[in-house]
């Protein structure tokens, strides 16, 4: 009987042992899972505020180089297909030849004049004549004054039609002459009603012309960013743990 009640005590404290053991691991893992998922929260929580900090060195640059000035670059404000040139003059009286195209009218100012003489001289083959379908004019900042040139194409058909051609300013090939009539410039005006067109040299393949306007963003110059870059990038290292410190307050971190 003793024997027995021995052994039954022994067996008893080493079940208690092993529920020891047992609620020990299990409290040790508990613990464990607990400590990771902070340090996991305090790696994310330093991960973010560190990328943070990193966006935020720099900023004075980044904020000066988005707001940088773009070049200016053309864009086409509309295009007309003219038709022939015509005599007349505008509402201030100012006489000149003018561009007759299918929506508005091309007082010329500058130039101009050697054209008319060509056109209306017998001798030349007006059929002949060509003009560059890509012409582009310039204009102003008003959009009411244009600056540009014309190519024009005359096909000869013996020598003294070349000789011709070549007095008015063309440069002759063996089948084409080529004349570059740059330095054009003149204002733009709405059709007027009134005005007599009888009169008007033809060409007889009308061309097109398209009217560009030259624009860009509103911003600092570039010339000035590219000098003021040494300095923000200064400022920014300089100020980065300021930067740092104002968002660990913003963060409680």
């Amino acid at each position: 009987m003793t024997c027995v009640g021995q052994k039954s005590e022994k067996g008893e404290q080493a079940l208690n042992r092993r529920e020891r053991r047992v609620c020990f691991q299990r409290l040790s893992y508990s613990f464990k899972g607990l400590i990771m998922k902070l340090n996991f929260k305090g790696f994310f929580k330093a991960a973010g505020l560190c990328s943070l900090a990193f966006a935020l060195t720099g900023c004075i640059t980044a904020g000066l180089v988005f707001n940088t000035a773009s070049p200016p670059h053309a864009e086409q404000w509309r295009s007309d297909t003219i038709k022939g040139l015509s005599l007349a003059e505008d509402s201030n009286g100012t006489k000149g030849y003018v561009f007759v195209g299918e929506s508005l009218d091309y007082l010329l100012t500058t130039g101009g004049d050697e054209v008319v003489k060509m056109l209306n001289d017998p001798a030349i083959h007006g059929e002949r004549i060509t003009v560059s379908d890509n012409a582009k004019f310039i204009l102003s900042s008003s959009n009411k004054n244009f600056s540009g040139a014309i190519t024009l194409y005359y096909d000869w058909n013996n020598e003294e039609d070349k000789a011709l051609a070549t007095q008015y300013g063309f440069i002759c090939d063996t089948r084409r002459c080529t004349w570059m009539l740059d330095g054009l410039k003149g204002s733009i005006h709405q059709k007027n009603k009134k005005a007599d067109y009888s009169n008007v040299m033809v060409f007889h393949q009308p061309f097109t012309v398209g009217f560009y306007e030259y624009k860009a963003t509103d911003g600092v110059p570039r010339g000035l960013v590219n000098a003021l870059l040494p300095v923000t990038l200064t400022l920014d290292i300089v100020t980065s743990p300021l930067q740092f410190l104002i968002l660990c307050t913003t963060r409680n971190c």
